[in-house]
């Protein structure tokens, strides 16, 4: 069989943007992880806020977005709204390279439950549960304090392009006291997870590379992955709605809702379109009461039917 050959010049410049990438992550971690939290949270919102006046491709998206989405006409509403979007990234991705230094007492104090009652009673049954989520308000930060408060979590995620980027990201979560589940990989860990009676999280709101169904969103046909309804019918896992909320203060204040209730027939296709379908609403219907701490700059609709 030929084999393929590969530019080492290629390969050597993509190493050398591979160890910049993983460089100045760690530079900048290092600085963050040293600076009062509100100090931190501060160069956080400074961030987003800059990105949201140098990439204007990703503001524009953003705005068209909130403004089909929401039907809003203001258009001053629009831009700042989208503006504390970019915000809420830059202090999530501020909080998030803060996870080395920070306990599992201090995970607690900055984050709030609603709703661990569900967890137990989906645990004691035996068959784990499915914590499901979208990219809202700080996602790794709710994992982690799932994992610090309720029960060990983990969740499935996408790994990065760059090798020692994500390594870097991967050891942060570890050390904030959770691991994670390649999502191209890793189904039969996944499967294990919830057999060990053990929470996994899916964070299912973007459109993606993977299995998935047209669902309505805001009005419109959206590509939404069906793997926790799958995995849930599968298994008999419970599926918990979950969602992390940003705080005026800094704090946040984490919903676990109750079980969602799956509709069970024997036309499995139509299973799962109903069912992605009803956790879809869910998350629509956060969004809506707090539209700055989702993530409108992603091309949720680029996939139609």
């Amino acid at each position: 069989m030929k084999q393929e050959r590969r530019n080492p010049t290629a390969l050597a410049v993509g190493g050398v943007k591979d160890w910049c990438y993983e460089f100045a992550a760690k530079s900048i971690g290092f600085c963050v992880s040293r600076l009062p939290r509100s100090v931190t949270l501060a160069i956080g919102g400074w961030l987003g806020a800059l990105v949201f006046w140098l990439a204007p491709q990703q503001r524009d998206l953003a705005c068209e977005h909130l403004r089909g989405s929401l039907t809003l006409s203001d258009e001053r509403q629009v831009k700042v709204m989208a503006k504390q979007c970019f915000e809420n990234l830059g202090k999530t991705l501020v909080e998030f390279m803060q996870f080395p230094r920070l306990d599992k007492q201090q995970i607690q104090r900055y984050v709030t439950f609603e709703g661990i009652e569900y967890v137990q009673q989906a645990l004691s049954h035996g068959k784990g549960a499915i914590i499901l989520t979208g990219h809202f308000g700080n996602w790794e930060l709710l994992a982690a304090s799932i994992s610090a408060t309720v029960a060990p979590l983990t969740p499935i995620v996408r790994e990065l392009r760059s090798p020692r980027l994500n390594a870097l990201v991967s050891s942060y979560r570890e050390k904030a006291g959770y691991a994670t589940i390649d999502r191209d990989t890793g189904v039969r860990d996944a499967l294990r997870c919830l057999k060990r009676n053990e929470l996994l999280g899916i964070v299912a709101d973007v459109d993606t590379a993977v299995s998935g169904v047209f669902v309505d969103f805001f009005g419109r046909h959206a590509y939404t992955p069906y793997s926790p309804v799958a995995i849930a019918l599968k298994t008999g896992a419970a599926i918990l709605p979950t969602f992390i909320i940003r705080q005026p203060d800094g704090s946040h204040y984490a919903i676990i809702e109750p079980p969602l209730t799956l509709k069970r027939t024997h036309a499995k296709e139509k299973d799962l379109v109903v069912n992605t379908q009803k956790f879809t609403k869910i998350i629509e219907s956060y969004i809506r009461r707090y539209p700055t701490q989702w993530i409108w700059m992603h091309r949720r609709w680029k996939t139609q039917p």
